[in-house]
């Protein structure tokens, strides 16, 4: 352990220690660079190499969730990384203030309290979702209330509380490399049982959580000497509580996840109708004022109406006569902000997006932000599928693309996080208006569910099966995309870059299910013979269709030998 005084890589000086854990212990420490700025350092000592590799990992996964998160900072900004023989150092911001765990040793949260707090933990998670992982172990220890003045332990208010962080993302490392991280008290059947997690997982986990703040009270583990133990012995209610929350709850801990929300978005909707829930008491007195007041409310509603379109009709005009880049943005923004469910606006916004090729941060962050926020206005126009497929679009061909150094990773990223809209677009409704997107949504539902479950490959079986359905999956796009007219040729070489890529990792695995490898050469040749009819000049499109091409000899080479 570092003494009081010692100063760390000649910049962090020790002030004291602020927390133990199993593998580690944090000091708060003074910058002697940035005006004695608060730090908190966290010490994993390497005699354990894992530790110190997995506390790397976590580092690297909260930086990134800080860069992708700029305008809500739920998470930690990590400064430096200090490497000595004999430990790692991880430097960053000092959250001043309380565990949520340690808050509610005194007292349960008021129902206020819960509901605000509850939509940051879900859009949190929902943040995580959509980055293509799963955390499996949200708990109220995870989760840092900032101080906001120095009797704030005590308050019970929402509004006297401070913003959230959110601090330990070991269980997501954990779930990397395919174990089954999780905390009893909230932990869901599945991971009892070791069953395949997901999003719905994480929902399970933040049921409890909100259990735990509305009752004060850990929930009973999930498992008692061995025994497995139901959600109606864990999860019990007062008649005196928030009704609202009671049911969010017990919908989020359904022991069979088919009955939970599907996503972090519906459970959000219910939060916020909760959180804005009134009474209202019609008496007498009330209705004899209604009655009175009805032709003033009627010809008020009418005027309200009509300036309320004019007022819109302008900002449409705005939005379609703007030519800058900036000016398009914000005036489609302002559009979707006056009506979530404008689905026209959401679509030309993704056009926009798409014309330097590039879906970036600030792109993803304006996008999320405005559908989280009309997510239920948007659901009820006739074009929302339309929409979602879309995004399913833009996340596959143009999530970060070309990025610099970062352009594989970015691209399987996307091509995760796109599963999710195109499943929004398997529906009947869409089948009846656009039966070729649908299905096309559809196959690149199943290949993104392939990149989701790339590291789970445990044994042979699994991979055969697997393998099996990938390569129906891929013949299938390979016939639907032109057929289809899925798209621009970008989009069309960009599948066929998909394909040549997929056959090259996965040959061996085709082979071992079954496909020979005449076959494999057959959907190559036809991949090469198609790619060369298409006029790709310049630009991007050249680039592909000359990475596709030489990725051909490369596969077709490597399938002769295999032979």
């Amino acid at each position: 352990m570092l003494k009081e005084g010692f100063i760390l890589d000649e910049r962090y000086k020790i002030i004291n220690v602020a927390g133990k854990g199993g593998t580690s212990v944090v000091y708060r420490a003074a910058d002697l660079r940035a005006n004695n700025a608060q730090r908190a350092v966290k010490e994993v000592m390497k005699a354990n190499g894992i530790d110190a590799r997995n506390a790397r990992q976590e580092s690297q996964l909260i930086k990134e969730f800080y860069e992708k998160d700029v305008k809500n900072s739920f998470f930690p900004n990590i400064i430096d990384t200090v490497d000595t023989n004999d430990a790692l150092y991880i430097v960053q911001d000092y959250i001043d203030g309380q565990s949520m765990e340690k808050l509610l040793e005194n007292s349960a949260f008021e129902a206020a309290a819960v509901l605000s707090y509850a939509k940051d933990i879900c859009y949190v998670m929902s943040f995580i979702h959509k980055l293509g992982m799963i955390h499996s172990d949200m708990k109220p220890d995870n989760v840092m209330v900032v101080r906001n003045d120095e009797n704030f332990e005590n308050k019970k208010h929402a509004d006297k509380f401070g913003k959230l962080k959110f601090i330990d993302f070991g269980s997501v490392i954990a779930r990397r490399e395919g174990t089954f991280a999780y905390t009893p008290a909230y932990a869901a059947p599945e991971q009892f049982m070791e069953k395949e997690l997901d999003e719905r997982t994480d929902i399970f986990n933040m049921g409890a959580t909100y259990y735990h703040m509305l009752t004060g009270k850990k929930p009973m583990n999930v498992a008692v000497n061995g025994r497995f133990v139901p959600s109606r012995e864990r999860f019990l209610f007062d008649k005196s509580m928030n009704a609202d929350l009671v049911r969010i709850i017990q919908k989020c801990v359904n022991d069979d996840r088919s009955k939970r929300y599907r996503n972090c978005d519906e459970l959000y909707d219910d939060l916020y109708k909760a959180e804005n829930h009134t009474y209202v008491k019609i008496t007498a007195i009330l209705a004899v004022i209604s009655a009175v007041f009805l032709i003033f409310s009627l010809t008020a509603g009418i005027i309200a109406r009509k300036t309320k379109s004019e007022d819109f009709n302008k900002l449409v005009e705005k939005a379609e006569n703007a030519s800058q880049y900036d000016e398009k943005s914000e005036a489609l923004a302002a559009v979707i902000d006056a009506d979530g469910s404008y689905s026209k606006a959401y679509l030309e916004l993704i056009e926009l997006y798409k014309k330097d090729m590039v879906f970036s941060e600030d792109e993803t962050t304006q996008i999320l932000r405005l559908i989280n926020e009309n997510i239920n206005a948007l659901r009820s126009d006739s074009q929302y599928e339309e929409v979602a497929y879309e995004l399913g679009i833009l996340y596959w061909y143009y999530y970060y693309y070309g990025s610099d150094g970062t352009e594989q990773n970015a691209s399987t990223t996307g091509k995760i996080a796109s599963v999710k809209w195109f499943s929004e677009a398997q529906t009947d409704n869409f089948k009846a208006q656009d039966i070729d997107k649908y299905q096309i949504a559809h196959i690149y539902c199943t290949i993104g569910d392939f990149y989701s479950q790339t590291q789970k490959k445990e044994n042979e079986l699994l991979k055969k099966s697997y393998s099996a359905d990938l390569w129906a999956s891929m013949n299938e796009l390979n016939n639907l995309v032109v057929d289809a007219n899925a798209g621009s040729d970008i989009i069309i070489l960009e599948t066929y870059k998909t394909l040549i890529n997929l056959e090259n990792t996965n040959m061996q695995d085709f082979a071992r299910s079954g496909i020979s490898f005449s076959e494999q050469k057959k959907l190559m040749d036809g991949i090469r013979d198609k790619t060369e009819k298409i006029n790709a000049a310049e630009g991007s499109a050249a680039e592909l269709k000359e990475y596709i091409l030489t990725s051909y000899d490369k596969v077709v080479e490597s399938i002769n030998g295999s032979q």
